[in-house]
């Protein structure tokens, strides 16, 4: 079948939009959810290849809950939750680092397929550098996570560098590494936010499962544009924004409050959502500022 029919004055405007950008770092986060529709996948990456080819620098960040999930159940574990948060022993930790460097080099290999320079990070200059996260419970107990971290530290200078006149696209799984050069697993919307913060990226963009912020989460029409902070703590308090989208709205919290520009909210299983981004001056998704 031919192509859909563009005009010049519609691409001229594509292009100038897109170009508007150009040298404004964006980190794009990549969930595992997200993930699971090998369409929506590509549409993601190929938007990535058109947004670096027009010179946006592009830093992405994934996760890979689900498939972490299915190689335990392979292997005969069960996940186990402490406060609301997966723990992770080293039988788990191992199943972890394998799916993630798996997943890694398969979207590095996608992006390579469609013409970007996409690199890894190699293990002895990963740029996340983090420590073990204690939470504290009601009884003021703190909670161990076993091997569950933060991200403490950004190696910016190994992020967004250009070999020649190529800018080329980090890709970075939710992993950091310890004082000892041990692995920790790392919430990947926090590991987004925090490489967003030491880059101080333009945009911090969090593609998920949801199409964003609803008022009210079974009305998909009821999706909020654009919030504040303060928005959106006050929708927190009053239960509007509960349950897995709190983590995700405090994500761009910690991203902001970092030093990126704006965070987003975008529905991954769109395909084409991150593009929409650039292309139009309103797109499906929740922008956060400040």
């Amino acid at each position: 079948m031919p192509g859909a029919h563009v005009s010049a004055e519609a691409f001229t405007a594509a292009v100038e939009r897109v170009a508007a950008h150009r040298n404004r770092t964006v980190v794009v986060k990549l969930g595992g959810s997200a993930m699971e529709d090998p369409a929506a996948t590509d549409a993601c990456l190929k938007s990535v290849a058109i947004l670096n080819r027009l010179g946006v620098p592009i830093v992405l960040v994934h996760g890979g809950g689900k498939p972490i999930d299915r190689a335990m159940a392979e292997a005969g574990l069960t996940p186990k939750k402490v406060a609301g948060r997966r723990y992770t022993d080293d039988a788990t930790l191992e199943i972890v680092v394998r799916v993630l460097w798996q997943l890694n080099f398969d979207l590095v290999t996608r992006l390579r397929s469609f013409g970007v320079l996409a690199e890894s990070e190699a293990t002895e200059l990963f740029p996340l550098k983090g420590e073990r996260l204690l939470l504290t419970g009601s009884d003021l107990q703190s909670i161990d996570l076993g091997r569950v971290g933060k991200v403490t530290h950004v190696r910016s200078d190994l992020l967004g560098e250009t070999p020649g006149e190529d800018l080329f696209v980090s890709v970075i799984p939710s992993l950091a590494l310890d004082a000892d050069g041990g692995w920790l697993n790392v919430n990947a919307d926090t590991a987004a936010s925090a490489v967003a913060g030491a880059l101080k990226a333009d945009k911090a963009i969090f593609l998920t499962d949801t199409p964003g912020v609803l008022r009210d989460r079974h009305d998909p029409k009821s999706l909020i544009p654009k919030l504040t902070q303060a928005e959106c703590r006050a929708l927190i308090a009053s239960g509007v924004i509960d349950g897995g989208m709190v983590p995700k709205v405090e994500a761009c919290f910690d991203a902001l409050e970092a030093g990126a520009s704006s965070a987003l909210i975008l529905d991954g299983r769109v395909p084409f959502s991150l593009l929409d981004v650039f292309l139009h001056d309103t797109f499906t998704g929740t922008e956060i500022t400040r």
